[in-house]
């Protein structure tokens, strides 16, 4: 399971529900029956050092394959609890430790102490489970207004399995942080919460439950708004990760790459030109590293469009620099383009184009927002109208002030205007960068 930016429009619902014995906190991250509670018995140890009972409610549609809950504000370091069904009418829990974004392996000391309690299986198309964990511990105290918790989920068909092991689908969609008020999560007795009597017995998470399902918590339907607070769970390094590897690729590809190519475009040095390239050319090169680091945290196949384009455009241009070594080399000789002119013009600009394209595929992948999608076409295509008007007058006009980016002080003599083609009666020069005779 990965954690992942959400960039699509959620109807949040947040509703604080009690019984006549428990305060237990409820929260929707969606509007289809998504539903998650949380409950700690007054007497309860549990702390960010210590274990303790601790209950929590997760139920879901039969739609979902899996749902997880995660106490934690990242994947990294959190107690991850998911439910699927068991493929026999009952759901299995599996509690897992998040070791970063990948998929969480099964916890047998986690698993030792989870419960599912009567009112858990799978009724009129719902997934539910009911829980007491005594194995679990908190990332902050159990009366934070602010304790930090995980959610995910992935549709699909039923994973029906009951091991506790079962190989997770990476979730499609991007898992949601969760700041929950623990401060309304108190219940009054150790007992289950989520059924009216507050029955306790159940079963292991992965034989049938006792007791009838029931479906979301009961209560009096008491209210509360301001419990829970929803952010992306992908605010830390993963997010940070995808910021940086975006915004260095997007600057190189859609800004360094042609400033360098018009360098030369406007009269200027050689020596500058290959600079300013290769610069860029690390610099993609760190971008490329980040996106491999990205790859691995979102535990992405490299079958991935966007990946596989990436590093396969990324080591084409590795070539570039050696064709322009050597078109500049020889007109250097020769004074006129050769193969390796050509070469080195058109494979430089085929690439660039290719690299803002994968950009634009990256930002999907991304799932970035529309205006930024908008922004990024919108600049790769003023700087691309403006390169290839540069080049149209170049050629028609003849390059003032150029000579293939060598100027007097590079090659030793006066250079003829360079406009593209041998200027008849150049002669050609010698290794010194004197006229041969």
């Amino acid at each position: 399971m990965k954690t992942s930016r959400l960039q699509q429009s959620l109807a949040w619902a947040v509703t604080g529900l009690a019984t006549l014995s428990t305060a237990q906190f409820a929260f929707s991250p969606k509007s289809d029956g998504l539903t998650y509670s949380v409950g700690i018995p007054s007497g309860s140890s549990i702390s960010a050092s210590s274990t303790g009972p601790l209950y929590f409610h997760i139920e879901a549609p039969t739609s979902y394959q899996w749902v997880a809950l995660g106490i934690g504000s990242q994947m990294a370091g959190a107690t991850i609890f998911v439910m699927y069904a068991d493929g026999s009418g009952n759901v299995t829990l599996s509690g897992r430790k998040g070791t970063g974004q990948v998929e969480p392996q099964a916890d047998d000391t986690l698993q030792a102490g989870l419960q599912l309690l009567a009112g858990s299986g799978i009724v009129n198309g719902k997934m539910i489970a009911n829980v007491r964990c005594t194995s679990c511990t908190l990332q902050s105290d159990s009366t934070a207004s602010n304790s930090p918790f995980i959610v995910a989920w992935n549709p699909g068909s039923p994973i029906n399995s009951a091991s506790t092991s079962a190989t997770l689908r990476q979730h499609a969609v991007d898992g949601i942080q969760a700041k929950v008020d623990l401060s309304q999560a108190s219940i009054a007795s150790d007992s289950n919460p989520f059924i009216a009597g507050g029955a306790t017995s159940g079963s292991s998470p992965t034989s049938p439950s006792s007791g009838n399902p029931t479906g979301s918590p009961t209560g009096n339907g008491n209210t509360n708004t301001g419990g829970v607070t929803f952010g992306s769970a992908k605010n830390g390094a993963m997010a940070d990760y995808q910021k940086a590897h975006g915004i260095v690729m997007g600057v190189v590809v859609v800004l360094l790459f042609p400033f360098g190519a018009m360098f030369m475009r406007m009269g200027g040095s050689m020596i500058v030109h290959g600079v300013l390239q290769l610069l860029s050319l690390c610099a993609m090169l760190v971008g490329l590293g980040l996106g491999v680091k990205l790859k691995n945290m979102k535990s992405m196949k490299l079958s991935t469009t966007h990946t596989l384009f990436g590093i396969i455009i990324v080591s084409l241009f590795l070539l570039q620099p050696i064709f322009g070594l050597i078109h500049h080399l020889q007109y250097k000789r020769t004074l006129s383009r050769g193969i390796f002119s050509h070469i080195h013009i058109w494979y430089g600009r085929i690439l660039m184009a290719l690299a803002v394209i994968n950009g634009g595929l990256g930002l999907k992948l991304a799932k970035n927002t529309k205006n930024g999608e908008i922004v990024y076409g919108v600049v790769a295509g003023v700087v691309g109208v403006v390169y290839i008007a540069m080049c149209i007058f170049k050629r028609k006009g003849g390059g003032k002030g150029l000579a293939g980016g060598w100027r007097k002080e590079e090659v030793g003599q006066e250079l003829p205007e360079y406009s593209g083609t041998p200027t008849e009666g150049r002669q050609p020069l010698n290794g010194n960068g004197a006229v041969q005779k």
